[in-house]
């Protein structure tokens, strides 16, 4: 019964690292023949597309504020619409009279005036961000309202003044994919051991030759081969990144052709 249990836990520590090699193999495959799509998810993480952009727009007394929001709303990407009160707008207006000195005066008009802030998707691109503020302009009249550039939260440049963010921006495919090579490797190691010992079993009571060369070379190109023409197909693949993954895959299939000895995985 021990013999047995013992045998059912080898064999599933074998299958599970069997398993993580063949996983990771892939990810790190998918991810050279795949580059491009590794950079367009980068950018998806990129602050900007993490926090949601808006603008502010002041209105004169000609703009009916709730025709207005209500046809923003409309609008796809729009996804909040805030109007302050009339006594935030009062005191945002008596700070700026009060640094301007005790001797100017507001004019009744002026009070009049009402502000609302817009906050659109992140997914949205630069140039849908600003035909959202043109269709805003455009609703409530050029002469009656005025907009701000599309702003971000202060965390947003909190977030890219980081050096990690800077070296993401710069280098973030490499760097996926260098952590997805990191865990190939670990999970070569881990499984190494392992099928060193069945290969050599094979070798000496089958009679076969470089048993392990031979299954991690047919295993590692099959893998190769399907996701480049995976990446042909997407039209992702590159010359130079296929040469990457061969050779990264070549230096490691080579410790398959050392002299093999038994060595127990336990």
């Amino acid at each position: 019964m021990f013999y047995l249990t013992e045998f059912v836990k080898s064999l599933g520590e074998s299958l599970l690292r069997g398993f993580s090699f063949l996983f990771f193999s892939s990810i790190f495959a998918f991810a050279l023949t795949h580059r491009p799509w590794v950079s367009d998810l980068i950018e998806k993480i990129s602050p900007e597309k993490m926090a949601n952009p808006y603008f502010v727009t002041v209105i004169d007394s000609d703009v009916n504020p709730d025709k207005l929001k209500k046809l923003v709303s409309q609008l796809p990407g729009v996804v909040g619409i805030f109007e302050k009160t009339k006594t935030d707008n009062e005191e945002k207006i008596n700070q700026l009279v009060s640094q301007l000195g005790s001797g100017y005066e507001v004019g009744s008009d002026l009070m009049n005036f009402k502000s609302i802030k817009f906050v659109l998707s992140p997914s949205l691109s630069n140039e849908s961000l600003s035909f959202i503020r043109a269709q805003v302009i455009k609703m409530g009249g050029t002469n009656h309202i005025n907009a701000t550039e599309i702003k971000y939260p202060e965390v947003t440049h909190l977030m890219k003044s980081h050096p990690f963010y800077n070296l993401l921006e710069d280098y973030g495919d490499w760097m996926v994919i260098g952590v997805f090579g990191l865990f190939w490797i670990i999970s070569f190691w881990l499984v190494y051991d392992s099928f060193r010992a069945r290969s050599y079993l094979i070798e000496k009571f089958q009679r076969k030759n470089d048993v392990a060369s031979k299954t991690i070379a047919s295993g590692l190109i099959s893998i190769v081969l399907f996701f480049t023409a995976f990446g042909v197909v997407n039209g992702t693949v590159k010359f130079f990144d296929v040469i990457i993954l061969l050779m990264v895959y070549s230096v490691f299939w080579s410790f398959s052709l050392k002299s093999w000895s038994w060595k127990s995985t336990r």
